[in-house]
């Protein structure tokens, strides 16, 4: 017996609403576990790289096995692994993205007097420093945040949903932004610090962030792509920008109380890369549109 058109429908925004919900719920409990996680574990004296990887590993161990069962489960189409040539050459391109974006900022900041690199320090120190944190905050922070907001959510709201891809950015964004929230409120009601300050400068940078990826996952139709984004964003802002004790690839003296690290960080590998995205989108569904 065939289903009416109304069932049909019901049944796709049910099914959108339960893929949208747990992949949602997912990243939120991964994120916070691992949190708590990491504060037991730095309680015990462990080294900060110990706490980083215990993090990655209880989030992962959370995140992808439940997206991997929402994904077979709902019949999604989604596909991230097994990481494929092409998918290799959307990652490497990502990071090339954001890696130019922040050396364009950097030159126009050195070219303006607003920095004065003083010494690069490029070591195998460095290099090795770098290759861990990147292997971490792939484990922590791209890969299952990626894979559940850029990857399953939208998702939902596009092929099950069918909302208009404007609204379907807004309403991913604003699930993003609801993830450290939710996340930050669960750590009190434990008695735990929270991890993040939730200010209005912290909320306008994750909204413009999220936008960012989307955007580029939109323009590649590939996560991997904004995973290589997200991963060099962070390694720029961590051994370039504010490198704090880690090892830095550069020494610079400022004078502008904070703004080169904005002009570079917000401005240029944020805001000026959604621009560009955006235009680089505008383009691709005009072309389509148009044949």
């Amino acid at each position: 017996m065939s289903m009416s058109p109304e069932h049909v429908t019901r049944k796709r925004r049910s099914s959108g609403i339960a893929i949208i919900g747990m992949s949602w719920l997912t990243m939120t409990l991964g994120l916070f576990f691992a949190t708590l996680a990491g504060e037991l574990v730095s309680t015990i004296g462990a080294a900060k790289w110990m706490v980083h990887l215990t993090q990655a590993v209880v989030i992962i161990s959370i995140v992808f096995p439940v997206l991997f069962v929402i994904r077979r489960r709902f019949h999604m189409k989604s596909v991230l692994l097994p990481l494929t040539g092409k998918g290799i050459i959307h990652l490497l391109s990502g990071a090339l993205f954001a890696t130019s974006l922040a050396l364009t900022g950097l030159m126009i900041a050195s070219m303006n007097g607003w920095i004065t690199i003083t010494e690069w320090h490029f070591s195998a120190e460095f290099l090795i420093a770098v290759i861990i944190n990147s292997c971490i905050a792939f484990l922590y922070e791209a890969l299952p945040e990626e894979l559940s907001m850029r990857g399953m959510v939208y998702d939902g709201l596009r092929s099950r949903l069918r909302l208009p891809v404007f609204f379907a950015y807004v309403s991913q964004i604003i699930l993003f932004l609801l993830v450290p929230m939710s996340v930050s409120l669960l750590q009190e009601l434990i008695g735990m610090d929270a991890g993040n300050q939730i200010t209005l400068d912290y909320m306008i940078l994750l909204l413009t962030y999220g936008t960012t990826l989307q955007l580029l996952r939109s323009l590649t139709r590939s996560l991997w792509a904004s995973i290589g984004f997200h991963i060099a964003y962070l390694e720029v802002a961590r051994f370039v920008v504010i490198p704090g004790d880690r090892p830095a690839l550069l020494s610079y003296t400022t004078q502008d109380n904070g703004f080169a690290e904005i002009f570079i960080l917000y401005m240029m590998m944020v805001f000026v890369g959604a621009i560009i995205l955006a235009v680089l989108n505008s383009w691709r569904w005009w072309r389509i549109k148009k044949s």
